[in-house]
């Protein structure tokens, strides 16, 4: 099937023209909030994804899906996630789903990445870093390695520890690392965002006498749990947080204002309002928590040290200045806490993972910033990953390099529009099995809107909807930090999400529930029961993939 649709694809788009075509560099950060990157308002410093924003186009109005590896599977094949086989990350998809077309759990073989649609244009494919879409790499036709890329190192898991094999939740015994689709072994002295880089230039290298143009997709561990970093880089930030979450969240709104990101004129939610205050935490914890946005902090200054060397080495061999930089996040900040659970912490008992204060952040370490600094780090937003509100889907996106202007668009952009962009770039057209819209005017320097308003964007992940359609946006969130109904909100007018006009214009209301009934029958989507809980679903799971191993049940976090 995938051979056939790649010479499909190669017959119906031809190479477009005899022009050089451009590298293209893919990098994907792990849940990342709107103002974690300091040219999109944050504080910490990422000086190399800076200069690639100053460079290129910033687009503020970018949105993602609420999970991880729906994300991923959407962004490499500009397919909706019920059609690529990735509903829902595989770890919580209910067993008797996995028949049903579409909830595979794995990426179809009929969901061609960009990889494999590049690869009839003469580029040679790398990876490297979390792929997440090969069922912990159980299903191998799955693995990058037998889906277009050429030469891949990767973690087929939604996250692991940054220094060593070791797991971070029960659901897999150990981290699953392949190198070029076979099981391997990570080498001495390995961090994730370090190793992903030297692996990448090394890839590249082996072939840099071929004068084929490279695509390069690095998709970082960093800022996934857990958080773990070189001491170096923590201690920059070992004094940043102590005026706590309340303080970082009105900061990071402010510099978003300043730095163009977000309006002066419009409100945010007191999303902080329903979380504990900063005032009542006591002082020990208050070290913890300051000490974990640090560790937060230091992995991410450390990721963009070593994609800076990727840019140095890009520059070194004359490959730079024909590059196509993109760089996004899978989705919001991570905002679960699992020390508020007892089972979890039964389980970390079971590991070699520690929460000590002095090596907090190192291999042995296990670091989450909890919800109320995830909500800060979603500012202006509400709240943050798993749900779709925007804080879970508004991310950062930045586009540089050959033919990019700079500046920003604050048009609404969607995943599934880098891959329809790559190809129209490369081919001059799009495949029409994308539902996403090129980019190509956008990053000519074109104001023009990239959706009318008379088009819809639907969205559904692990029972959590929405859809965006002109100025006006429907979500539902189910609880604890939703109710399960439609709420609807003018994202132009009120991008902070904080009047719900589902009473005021029900005439509209009904019209974008129409829209999102079409979107769930067309990509057969399944509404999952009311009594669905993702954590006893990852339970489950866990007995069926580790039979035996009833002692490492525990509360899980993803």
């Amino acid at each position: 099937m995938r051979l056939f649709l790649l010479a499909a694809l190669l017959l119906a788009m031809g190479i477009h023209g005899e022009s050089k075509k451009p590298n293209i560099v893919l990098i994907l950060i792990d849940d990342l909030g709107l103002t974690d990157l300091q040219a999109f308002g944050g504080e910490i410093d990422t000086p190399n994804m800076d200069a690639l924003a100053n460079e290129g186009m910033m687009f503020t109005n970018y949105h993602t899906t609420s999970e991880c590896a729906p994300s991923r599977a959407m962004l490499l094949t500009g397919m909706d996630n019920h059609n690529t086989g990735l509903p829902m990350i595989p770890e919580v998809l209910p067993w008797k789903y996995h028949d049903t077309p579409g909830y595979e759990g794995y990426l179809r073989d009929d969901a061609l990445t960009i990889a494999e649609m590049l690869k009839p244009a003469g580029y040679k494919t790398y990876m490297t870093g979390k792929w997440h879409l090969a069922f912990g790499g159980r299903e191998t036709a799955a693995l990058p390695h037998n889906r277009g890329f050429d030469k891949t190192f990767i973690l087929d898991a939604t996250g692991g520890n940054n220094f060593n094999h070791h797991s971070y939740l029960p659901y897999y015994s150990e981290s699953p690392w392949f190198k070029n689709g076979q099981k391997t072994e990570l080498p001495e002295n390995f961090y994730s965002s370090e190793f992903f880089v030297d692996q990448m230039i090394e890839f590249i290298d082996e072939d840099i006498t071929n004068e084929a143009p490279f695509f390069s997709y690095v998709s970082f561990q960093a800022q996934h749990i857990p958080l773990q970093a070189p001491q170096e880089f923590i201690d920059k930030y070992l004094d940043t947080y102590k005026a706590g979450w309340h303080a970082l969240r009105e900061k990071r709104k402010k510099q978003a204002v300043e730095n163009g990101i977000f309006p002066s004129d419009k409100e945010i939610v007191d999303s902080l309002s329903s979380f504990d205050s900063w005032s009542e935490i006591n002082e020990e914890d208050k070290k913890i928590l300051v000490k974990s946005m640090a560790v937060f902090a230091g992995m991410l200054d450390a990721m963009d040290f070593h994609i800076g060397r990727l840019i140095a080495y890009l520059k070194e061999q004359g490959l730079y200045e024909n590059t196509i930089f993109i760089v996004t996040a899978d989705n919001g900040p991570e905002g679960n806490d699992p020390s508020e659970h007892e089972a979890w912490r039964n389980w970390l008992k079971t590991t070699t993972y520690n929460r000590d204060y002095e090596t907090l952040g190192g291999e042995d370490s296990y670091v989450f910033i909890g919800t109320e600094f995830a909500q800060a780090t979603a500012s202006p937003s509400h709240l943050f990953k798993f749900h779709m509100s925007e804080g879970g889907l508004r991310v950062p996106l930045i586009i540089s390099g050959p033919g990019v202007k700079s500046g920003l668009n604050k048009n609404f952009t969607f995943v599934t529009d880098i891959a329809a962009t790559l190809n129209d770039i490369v081919y001059g057209t799009v495949d029409e099995r994308i539902i996403g819209k090129s980019l190509r005017d956008a990053l000519a320097g074109s104001a023009e809107k990239v959706y009318s308003d008379s088009e819809a964007v639907g969205l559904e992940v692990t029972g959590n909807s929405a859809l965006f359609k002109g100025d006006f946006k429907i979500v539902r969130n189910r609880p604890p930090h939703g109710t399960n109904k439609w709420e609807l909100f003018n994202i132009s007018d009120d991008p902070g999400e904080t009047n719900n006009l589902a009473n005021d214009m029900p005439e509209k209301l009904i019209e974008l529930i129409a829209a999102y009934d079409k979107y769930v029958e067309t990509n057969g989507v399944i509404e999952l029961p009311a009594d669905y809980n993702w954590a006893e679903e990852m339970q489950i799971n866990t007995l069926k993939m580790n039979a035996g191993a009833i002692y490492r049940i525990a509360f899980f976090i993803i």
